[in-house]
């Protein structure tokens, strides 16, 4: 206590010695001395300075840091502090600056900077400007946990040391917001004290087709920044403006395949040059890092609230049916889908079959069953049941382990590859396999032995979990063994044994699922480490962990009535939405060759993972589940994901026409959203039709209506009875 008394007496002395000029906002202050030479940042315990103290201004000019002070300061009408002052480089060039400073939300201050080149010298060609605050003692990079949305969860454990924020021997931690799903960054320190942030306000990142590439680029079409950090024994949060990437960056290889040094961007020193920006920084006072992560992404959030796309829900799925119907084939004895499809053209590059994760093959047959069944179609019916069968009939091992990828051919028989059997990829195909056995029975055509091929997985899973709940990344479907030591899927598997205890009543599976939970609530929510769910990519943090960690406790949930498994839900759902875009990322300019949709716009799609910068319509898989959260807690922060999720991932889809791809309801399956913003691998996997269409059948399943826009015009008794008796079948017939 005496510490921080002598800490708050030593910053009010400051302030009544220096500063003539003062913003309260909240417990924190933000004082700025009469002289131009120092500007603080202040809240508790907790002192920054400007970024290279004293000196409040900085510009790098070819090369050369300058730093230099206010030549005036005064206050203005609004009540906010005007600052003015004049860079002056070797060369001779004058660089007019003005900040003006303002208070925000409680706690927050806001600078608005602008820069006028009043006299450009020869010899000088680009310029940069920086703006930060750097805390007053000295300190590690270890000493603080880090929230930067889709790169940087906590310490960054299981992440790769050549990826963004991957190896904490660097010292600087610059990243481009292009590259953020929001422009916003924060750093809670370990020891108690305020957690600091800054956002980049109204940030429209512009850039050019072009663009690329890690050799230094002048020009001003270049309107984005960076927000980042500096820890070279002091801490630093910093903003550069145009977007400096460094000490790791994505946008090229350096010379002999480095991975380490600066990406670097400037404008060029010309008098017309336009070089301004609106950030807002400051602190929040949290008890944790989970609700650091949703304290800031919500703030950020509510300053840019992202538009909501209205789009036809209903017409989206009649053209994601169509779309599979159009491509179900049959290939000597082994029907489904092709792995992916050409776009624009439409054209099916190979067919070949993955049960669950990309290839959901199973799901897509249920779906079409579905449809099937519902319109009397009887061919849609027949034709899926071939699919299923398949499956029941070729990938099971006599223990009860399935194989997941099969190879079809015209003129020889299906072969299985030599795969892993990943929980990841299981888990997607037997819950499809329970909502195709579900639907039929519906409909008074009972398939048992759909239902016991789930049984019987269900069985191994039972017989192979490991003492602590557990189970592995992968197993070798040939021996049982496990292949990878990793356990952090443990919770993929949780939603199928919750719907397989729905449908049987057998509290085997029950027990099982309970299990699973309790070790991913120890290891899982409580290490904050959502890993490995992206199979395809190194075992690392990543969205879609997320998606799976909030699907299993919402079953659990559901099955038990625990409040500790809306908590966990929560928790996932609040760190799974800070990898999607909620602001406008424009496509390059100049750029003739996007296959971005020109009239959608990048919100609502979603990093995949940490380790690179890939987006998709990912997320679509999940507007049920946040609308759910919403109708448990009554956060309408929740709602409005959920409504943006179920929208704008579908504006990605050619309901319009204009994309010119064969069919309606085809997407694409991953995008750019940085260098060559909006080029895509230009290809449909099965899990883009997976996404649109799952979400549609569980709110049909729990309120016989897929567009929460019709369902938030009921009375809320009526949705939350719907939705409590769906929790109790989680959509399941009883066998």
């Amino acid at each position: 206590m005496k510490k921080v008394v002598l800490a708050i007496f030593a910053l009010w002395s400051f302030v009544q010695a220096h500063a003539e000029f003062l913003l309260e906002s909240g417990d924190a202050k933000l004082a700025i001395s009469t002289d131009g030479k120092s500007v603080v940042m202040a809240c508790g315990n907790d002192r920054y300075e400007s970024l290279n103290a004293p000196s409040p201004i900085t510009l790098e000019v070819n090369g050369e840091t300058l730093c230099g002070s206010y030549d005036s300061v005064k206050s203005t009408a609004s009540g906010g502090i005007e600052c003015r002052g004049v860079a002056k480089s070797r060369n001779g060039s004058l660089f007019n600056v003005v900040d003006t400073y303002a208070t925000e939300l409680p706690g927050h201050f806001s600078v608005t900077r602008e820069i006028n080149v009043a006299y450009a010298a020869p010899g000088d060609d680009y310029f940069n400007s920086y703006f930060g605050f750097t805390l007053d003692r000295k300190v590690g990079v270890s000493d603080f946990e880090f929230f930067v949305p889709g790169i940087w969860y906590r310490d960054n454990t299981s992440l790769h040391p050549g990826f963004l924020a991957g190896d904490y021997t660097d010292n600087y931690f610059y990243f481009r917001e292009d590259r953020l799903p929001l422009p916003v960054v924060s750093a809670m320190s370990r020891n108690g004290g305020m957690a600091i942030d800054m956002v980049h306000v109204d940030a429209v990142p512009e850039s050019f087709y072009g663009e690329d590439g890690v050799n230094r680029i002048v020009d001003e079409r270049m309107q984005f920044g960076s927000l980042g950090f500096a820890e070279t024994g002091v801490h630093s949060i910093v903003f550069a403006f145009p977007g400096i990437e460094g000490e790791k960056t994505y946008t090229g290889r350096f010379p002999n395949n480095a991975r380490k040094g600066f990406s670097y961007r400037s404008h060029p020193v010309k008098e017309t040059v336009k070089h301004n920006y609106k950030l807002s920084f400051g602190f929040n006072k949290v008890d944790d890092y989970p609700k650091l992560v949703e304290t800031v992404w919500k703030q950020a959030w509510d300053r840019y609230n992202p538009t909501i796309h209205n789009v036809d829900v209903h017409d989206a799925y009649d053209a994601s049916i169509e779309v599979l119907n159009a491509y179900l084939l049959n290939l000597n004895g082994a029907p489904g889908w092709p792995f992916s499809i050409y776009l624009p053209n439409g054209i099916a590059r190979a067919y070949n079959y993955q049960m669950g994760f990309i290839g959901f093959q199973i799901s897509n047959a249920y779906f079409l069953l579905r449809n099937g069944l519902e319109t009397g179609n009887d061919d849609y019916v027949a034709d899926v049941c071939e699919v299923i069968d398949f499956w029941v009939k070729n990938s099971q091992c006599d223990n009860g382990l399935v194989r997941t990828w099969a190879d079809a051919y015209v003129d020889r028989e299906v072969t299985w590859r030599d795969y892993d059997t990943f929980m990841r990829v299981t888990a997607g195909g037997m819950e499809g396999m329970m909502g195709a056995w579900s639907i039929m029975k519906k409909y008074g055509r009972e398939r048992p032995e759909w239902l016991n091929y789930c049984k019987r997985y269900a069985d191994w899973l039972a017989a192979n979990q490991e003492a602590d709940g557990s189970f592995y990344l992968r197993y070798d479907w040939k021996t049982g063994k496990p292949t990878h030591d990793s356990k952090y899927t443990t919770t993929n598997v949780i939603r199928f044994l919750v719907e397989l205890y729905a449908a049987t009543g057998d509290n085997k599976y029950r027990d099982v699922a309970l299990k699973a939970g309790e070790y991913s609530y120890g290891v899982i929510h409580h290490d904050y480490l959502y890993v490995g769910g992206v199979i395809d990519n190194p075992n690392v943090k990543d969205r879609e962990s997320g998606q799976m960690a909030m699907y299993a406790f919402l079953a659990l949930y559901d099955m038990t009535g625990d409040e500790k498994w809306i908590e966990a839900a929560l928790q996932a759902a609040r760190y799974t939405e800070t990898f999607m875009f909620a602001y406008r990322v424009p496509m390059l300019q100049g750029d003739y060759l996007t296959d971005f949709p020109k009239n959608a716009d990048i919100v609502g799609q979603t990093l995949i993972a940490t380790g690179h910068s890939g987006i998709d319509n990912g997320m679509a898989f999940s507007s049920f589940q946040y609308y759910r959260l919403y109708l448990i807690t009554g956060d309408k922060h929740l709602l409005q994901v959920a409504r943006l999720i179920q929208n704008n991932t579908l504006t990605i889809m050619d309901l319009d026409g204009k994309l010119g791809y064969r069919y309606r309801g085809l997407l694409t399956e991953c995008f750019n959203p940085q260098s060559n913003r909006g080029h895509s691998v230009r290809q449909q996997l099965p899990w883009n039709q997976a996404s649109i269409l799952e979400p549609m059948h569980r709110f049909k399943d729990a309120f016989g209506e897929w567009d929460i826009d019709v369902i938030e015009q009921w009375p809320m008794e009526k949705r939350q009875e719907l939705i409590s008796r769906y929790a109790k079948t989680q959509g399941m017939q009883r066998d």
